[in-house]
């Protein structure tokens, strides 16, 4: 063909790629740039980063003790009949492992300097509740302390955050309070999440309704939503305890778990 049908042809397959193309771009740049999922985005994001740099790291320890460890015990076999014994032994990390984490880091920062504005919207939130509490008396007790776990918990942390980077003048002894503390109300939340699943779940079921649309749609909104509080709740028992109680590793799979599973049905 002469240069003119070969430009057509290019030309063509490129509108036909571009159009096949704009309703997942489309998609994708109203989730990436929407205000309501970014925090959503950069929390999978966080901590997908450190559960792979946890695994990259723990996959190279292993690979490089196991080379050192066998070629010793033969040395030390051959010349003096001696048996080595495996030991701990702390590696320093590969260089794309602590660079993820570094990466994961500045995520954590900015997702926390986002949250300094938070409260508007908790006390939103609460009038919100104040003028149309859930009927049930069980529900509202439990929404209303919900409201009251994060209006107290959002100006907590937006103080050990400003206090972290000097930028108030709060001790070091405190600040590590001030996140202990605020986690424990987050915990508070997530345990009265599973309250609140567990009376709706009740509820749902006392109505002895014939399965419809909406009410499999229904279901499935409620078991994503224990889904995240179930991998929620470890993460705010470890942040809650001043030495933690949950590897990195760990710390990570949770983290991707619960912001994974609010984020793949956007896409």
């Amino acid at each position: 063909p002469t240069t003119p049908a070969i430009q057509a042809q290019l030309h063509a397959r490129l509108l036909t790629l571009a159009k096949q193309s704009d309703p997942a771009l489309a998609r994708a740049d109203r989730i990436l740039s929407a205000t309501s999922s970014l925090d959503l985005n950069l929390m999978t994001l966080q901590y997908a980063l450190v559960l792979v740099s946890e695994s990259i790291t723990a996959v190279h320890n292993r690979r490089v003790l196991r080379q050192v460890y066998t070629q010793l015990s033969s040395l030390l076999n051959y010349f003096g009949g001696v048996t080595l014994v495996a030991a701990d032994v702390v590696m320093p990390p590969p260089s794309v492992s602590v660079r993820m984490r570094t990466l994961s880091s500045l995520i954590s920062d900015i997702r926390i300097f986002h949250r300094l504005w938070g409260l508007v919207g908790l006390l939103r939130w609460a009038i919100a509740t104040l003028q149309s509490p859930p009927k049930d008396a069980l529900l509202k007790a439990v929404a209303f302390a919900q409201v009251v776990s994060n209006i107290l918990y959002q100006p907590l942390e937006n103080i050990a955050y400003l206090g972290s980077h000097e930028i108030i003048p709060v001790s070091k002894t405190k600040i590590n309070r001030l996140w202990v503390v605020s986690s424990r109300l987050w915990a508070a939340h997530v345990i009265l999440e599973f309250v609140r699943l567990g009376r709706e779940k009740y509820l749902a079921r006392s109505k002895d309704a014939e399965k419809t649309a909406e009410s499999n749609t229904a279901d499935t909104l409620w078991r994503r939503q224990l889904l995240v509080n179930a991998a929620y709740f470890p993460l705010t028992i470890h942040w809650s305890l001043e030495t933690g109680v949950l590897g990195d590793w760990a710390v990570g799979a949770l983290g991707t778990i619960a912001g994974g599973a609010r984020l793949i049905p956007l896409w």
